[in-house]
């Protein structure tokens, strides 16, 4: 019994030297030993023989980052089953595929552009009738282009709208105004539709009653006239009048001649005149005995009736003359002009 209890002891104590004398080192500050066995060389990988009849993929290089990125075997051919799916979808082949898919979205793009007629956009202006029994004036739209309208006085000042106008067809035309200007945009949503729009304007008793329509079914003609801009004049003084230094009566409100020399398409019978001088915006016409002159200047001399747009151009008729005054810039300019 001593004699295993003294072995017991004696083991004890050499494994407890043992395990003092390792650690003397970690504790004593001295650096560790650093002498450990060489780490086994890799084996190189030998080739498995690929089975027959497969195709054998290639060895990426060695230190190629881009080996991972790569496919290197080839993609299998479509199987007869993928192959005859193929067919169906596409029976006429890729390339005749491609070029009728192109047909067809050209072909839809044009089926929306589709219009029923050939649109001439134009500038036009007309002067409000506001009697009882009158006829109301007309814009004519189409769709995917916007209208605008502008109010003028018979001075040619802009004449602000008083409140949002009031659209009888909102399903067939979108109305908006600017508040506190004399512009409102109408936008047709569909072709051959008709509604109306009721304008109050600042100071003016009466309301404004515009009649819209986006076509006529029956026209069957090959371009259409649709207004761009529509200025229209009422025939009274607005809140924001122009002084006129020759009053109301020299004002032709009415007179369809000198609408159209200020719409800038006159008359077959007027003859276009030269003329001389540093006067911008000016075109000189001669119709029998009398001239008319579209200008954006103010005229110094006596003339006979007069007829202005909301973008500030003036129509002048006066008896024939060689030379004419007007200020421009705060400056009189004269015109010459040849007479025929």
């Amino acid at each position: 019994m001593n004699k295993r209890t003294l072995t017991a002891v004696a083991l004890l104590l050499s494994a407890t030297s043992a395990l003092a004398a390792e650690w003397v080192p970690a504790r004593s500050g001295t650096s560790p030993t650093t002498n450990l066995p060489a780490a086994p060389s890799p084996t190189p990988t030998q080739a498995q023989p690929a089975p027959e009849g497969q195709p054998v993929a290639a060895t990426p290089p060695q230190n190629d980052i881009t080996a991972p990125l790569r496919q290197y075997a080839p993609p299998a051919p479509p199987t007869a089953e993928q192959a005859w799916a193929m067919s169906q979808v596409n029976p006429l082949g890729s390339q005749q595929g491609v070029e009728m898919l192109g047909e067809a979205m050209d072909g839809a793009s044009r089926g929306r552009a589709w219009q029923s007629a050939d649109v001439v956009p134009r500038i036009s202006s007309l002067t409000v009738n506001l009697s009882p029994g009158a006829s109301l004036p007309v814009l004519r739209t189409t769709t995917s282009q916007a209208s605008s309208v502008m109010f003028t006085d018979n001075t040619g000042a802009p004449w602000p709208l008083a409140a949002p106008p009031y659209n009888g067809n909102s399903e067939g035309f979108v109305v908006n105004y600017i508040p506190d200007s004399s512009v409102m945009t109408v936008q047709a949503q569909r072709q051959y539709d008709r509604g109306n729009i009721t304008v109050y304007l600042k100071g003016l008793p009466v309301p404004v009653i515009v009649d819209v329509n986006s076509g006529e079914a029956s026209d069957k003609s090959k371009s259409r006239i649709v207004d761009g801009r529509l200025d229209l004049r009422i025939p009274q003084q607005g809140p924001q009048a122009k002084r006129m230094p020759s009053g109301q009566a020299k004002i032709g409100l009415n007179d369809a001649t000198l609408q159209a020399f200020l719409d800038g398409v006159p008359p077959k019978e007027a003859r276009r005149l030269k003329t001389q001088g540093t006067l911008p915006y000016t075109q000189v016409w001669q119709m029998g005995d009398d001239l008319y002159i579209r200008t954006r200047s103010e005229i110094r001399d006596e003339f006979e009736l007069t007829q202005s747009s909301g973008d500030g151009t003036w129509l002048y008729k006066l008896p024939l003359t060689p030379e004419v005054a007007f200020s421009n810039a705060g400056k009189t300019v004269y015109l010459s002009i040849s007479l025929e």
